[in-house]
């Protein structure tokens, strides 16, 4: 495969992005200056060298100093570490914490597709929130986790496939599951909610 049908395909892999757009890129990329192709493949390549993957969180950070496998958010001392925030990407967060938010995160990576009903078997993240209820509610740690999912189907699939799993474990340890509320219009992301949109939608959580 050539580079300019190889570098399409990738392209298109971003979310989004479609064939004639991909190619849209890629004709850019060709008009432009040598020294912009070569800054830009250096950027992307410094992307993986200087960031990491919160191991509580699993939010992308950059690096400053050592982490310790733990991003800024999650090693504040000024966060409520009662209260679990969950995202389906990084962007929600971006776009929550406007909204003055002042708890924890746990980025989802994904909505659970229609038609799948066990995901702590195919969908390791969110087996990996159920883990983390379990042993924070067995420490007595957790006030309340927010299942902040977009308002669209495979949003709501996922809230409620996830609170069917959490309820029970929101019983046994004494702490609150709640959705947002509908301060998100159906059919609406997350990631592109307004400050007021999300506060007023944390506000009316149930």
């Amino acid at each position: 495969m050539n580079p300019i049908d190889r570098l399409t395909m990738a392209f298109e892999r971003f979310p989004g992005i479609g064939p004639r757009q991909a190619r849209r890129f890629v004709q850019y990329l060709l008009q432009s200056q040598a020294g912009y192709r070569t800054a830009l493949a250096e950027d992307i390549k410094k992307l993986g060298l200087n960031t990491f993957q919160c191991l509580e969180c699993f939010r992308w950070s950059v690096k400053q100093g050592e982490t310790n496998g733990i991003c800024s958010i999650c090693g504040s001392a000024q966060r409520d570490k009662g209260i679990l925030f969950v995202v389906e990407k990084d962007a929600d967060i971006e776009t929550v914490e406007r909204s003055g938010f002042k708890g924890l995160y746990f980025v989802l990576g994904s909505t659970i597709p229609l038609g799948s009903e066990e995901p702590e078997e195919k969908y390791t993240r969110a087996k990996e929130l159920l883990a983390r209820a379990q042993e924070e509610g067995t420490q007595k740690k957790l006030k309340e986790i927010i299942l902040g999912l977009s308002a669209t189907t495979e949003g709501d699939h996922t809230r409620l496939i996830l609170s069917e799993k959490l309820r029970p474990l929101s019983e046994t340890f004494d702490f609150k599951l709640s959705s947002l509320g509908r301060g998100l219009s159906t059919g609406s992301e997350l990631e592109y909610a307004d400050p007021d949109t999300i506060q007023n939608a944390l506000n009316s959580r149930g």
